[in-house]
């Protein structure tokens, strides 16, 4: 009776201690470095931000804008972030009119305009453009669409409503809540425009 009692014992550790490791989350961890920053999948967009020094202007922007925690959250999304010499590249009367109390409004939409509920990653967009004859319809979080395709150079390229364009340059950096995308274009709509 001992060695019966014994063996259901030793059966129901083994049971127990293969439950534990099937449920375990076996997430490893993933560093980049991008840009001489060095990114963890184990942090979230805000985290590696602050230690970036190219795509810190879309962060600070988040920022001001008061959106933070939709990049804090647990909640998964993708970030096409523009780099610092994109926000460079736009007239400094526009971010001006974005940066003013009236438009924070307008700032949100830019933001949220390069950000997508999910994580995508590259290949998901690829597979997409090419099940769609050539281009794939991204929803942004602003409700605005962005059309993805792929370019002679294989790059993928992303155009907003009003036709402006950004090349994907950096893809599938891992974050903790995400995916992060640096784009080498400011996708602004024409009604920010002062």
């Amino acid at each position: 009776m001992y060695n019966i009692f014994m063996k259901k014992i030793i059966l129901l550790t083994f049971l127990l201690f293969n439950c534990c490791l099937l449920f375990a989350q076996t997430t490893a961890v993933v560093t980049r470095t991008v840009d001489g920053t060095t990114m963890s999948s184990s942090n979230d967009f805000f985290i590696n931000a602050s230690h970036s020094k190219n795509s810190s202007i879309f962060f600070q922007l988040v920022d001001t804008a008061g959106i933070s925690q939709t990049f804090k959250s647990d909640a998964l999304i993708t970030v096409f972030a523009p780099d610092n010499q994109a926000f460079l590249k736009l007239d400094k009367a526009v971010l001006d009119t974005l940066l003013k109390p009236a438009h924070k409004q307008d700032l949100v939409k830019l933001l949220l305009s390069h950000v997508l509920t999910g994580k995508v990653t590259s290949k998901d967009i690829a597979k997409q453009i090419n099940l769609n004859n050539g281009q794939a319809v991204l929803t942004t979080m602003a409700n605005t669409k962005l059309i993805a395709t792929i370019d002679a150079n294989r790059n993928i390229v992303l155009t907003n409503e009003n036709g402006n364009k950004s090349v994907i340059s950096k893809f599938d950096i891992l974050q903790k809540n995400g995916i992060l995308d640096i784009v080498t274009s400011v996708l602004i709509s024409k009604n920010t425009q002062p």
